[in-house]
């Protein structure tokens, strides 16, 4: 669960903003079905997107997720809101992000994820506990070569097409890339995958998973605002709310650590 609240966080950084969508009282056509898209168009368009992703400094989206999880035979459904901004430039540039979920109807938040740059704070209820990860490290975009999440953010379209079995299809509005790994360390991750595109500019619309265990996890973004005027606090490390306590995860040994410094606001 945690990679998949990190790769929305991380996903948001491609995006730009969605259009408005008119209201109609009529009903629309039927949406012919997509056609397929040549390796020609698909380098085309791989190559925008790519293009795209780098231009983005801060934006704010409403998010809606779906899960099916295959096991149990249940699935649930949550709304929330997501906040990007990137932070320096070359080298030292930081990716910091905010998600927060709530089922359904309901307003209390089920699932929270603020990252740092350095670290991805996950809040666990049923635990009490904010849990803390290390962000892997990538050349020059704070995110590890070593998931799927490297397809989102971060990875050259070159560098795509090497380690996924990338095809594509296309209507009037969007471009959709089915995605599947190529190498063992991938296929444990996900079995396949798909990333909706708007056709206009590129950008993401909607990701989807299917686990190796045959569950599901659908990501939309129905709107996306950039050039957003970000307070860089939110994306402080978050502060245990009372009766909770912060724990940092070790992902290499499965094992706990001193939990890092939190910042206060004014470096206290």
């Amino acid at each position: 669960m945690r990679r998949h609240l990190y790769a929305l966080t991380l996903a948001l950084a491609a995006g730009a903003a969605a259009s408005a969508q008119t209201a109609s009282t009529t009903k629309p056509p039927a949406r012919p079905a997509p056609t397929p898209v040549t390796a020609a168009n698909l380098d085309k368009y791989l190559k925008a997107w790519e293009a795209e992703m780098t231009k983005v400094t801060a934006l704010s989206a409403t998010i809606n997720r779906a899960d099916k999880d295959k096991t149990f035979g249940t699935s649930s459904r949550y709304s929330g809101k997501a906040m990007y901004m990137k932070s320096g430039s070359g080298d030292n540039v930081l990716n910091l992000g905010l998600l927060e979920l709530s089922p359904e109807g309901k307003t209390e938040i089920a699932e929270k994820v603020v990252c740092t740059g350095t670290y991805l704070y996950q809040f666990a209820p049923a635990q009490k506990e904010v849990r803390a990860y290390e962000v892997p490290r990538g050349k020059k975009t704070g995110v590890g070569e070593d998931s799927f999440l490297s397809l989102l953010f971060g990875m050259k379209a070159d560098q795509a097409k090497k380690r996924y079995e990338l095809k594509a299809e296309e209507d009037q509005h969007y471009i959709y890339v089915h995605v599947t790994p190529r190498f063992r360390d991938d296929k444990a991750e996900f079995e396949k995958a798909r990333l909706v595109l708007l056709k206009k500019n590129y950008m993401p619309r909607q990701l989807w998973f299917r686990h190796v265990n045959g569950s599901e996890v659908t990501w939309d973004i129905p709107k996306l605002e950039t050039g957003v005027n970000l307070d860089r606090r939110y994306f402080d490390a978050p502060k245990p709310p009372p009766g909770w306590k912060l724990v940092t995860m070790n992902t290499k040994t499965n094992t706990t650590n001193p939990p890092p410094r939190v910042i206060r606001q004014n470096g206290k």
